[in-house]
């Protein structure tokens, strides 16, 4: 009986330690892959016809989600647009005083970018996601053999992870 006792309370014991590690591990991937701003990248990603999970996992390789977010080549916001893609897109848009630091334009801007490339890049998300990153002269390049930027390459492999995560 004792013996029962004791292996029934180390049967408990690691149930529970195991349902702690998954309650922890679910809470530090959402801390790591938080889905902010869930309505306003929703109905931006649908607007465009993208996928949401593309959409979501752009953002957490551009910005982690900090609509503040300022690179050091200058793009800003969410998407990590640069000033004059900005600027064209929201002009595109006829959005009227848009602010590049504001989730909801700055999310139909960058999706109406991203939609813009996906379309000019016949719907290869890889290519798209290249010229979103580094330019779209850059990506015809790339798939014309030049050597991928690292910067480029990490950027891929980072929207790749998150798709999976965000699935």
């Amino acid at each position: 009986m004792y013996m029962k006792s004791k292996l029934g309370k180390a049967i408990m014991i690691t149930i529970s330690a195991l349902a702690a590690c998954a309650v922890i591990g679910g809470i530090a991937l959402c801390m790591a892959f938080p889905n902010k701003y869930a309505n306003e990248l929703n109905a931006a990603a649908d607007e465009f016809g993208l996928e949401r999970r593309l959409v979501r996992s752009v953002v957490w390789a551009e910005s982690k989600f900090d609509r503040k977010a300022v690179s050091d080549k200058g793009a800003v916001g969410l998407m990590q647009l640069m000033p004059q893609t900005f600027t064209s897109c929201a002009a595109a848009l006829r959005i009227k005083a848009p602010d590049a630091y504001d989730p909801q334009t700055n999310l139909r801007c960058g999706c109406y970018y991203l939609s813009i490339l996906l379309e000019k890049f016949d719907g290869d998300e890889s290519a798209a996601l290249m010229a979103y990153n580094a330019g779209e002269t850059n990506a015809r390049k790339f798939l014309d053999g030049d050597e991928i930027f690292p910067e480029t390459q990490k950027y891929l492999k980072d929207v790749r992870l998150a798709k999976k995560i965000y699935r």
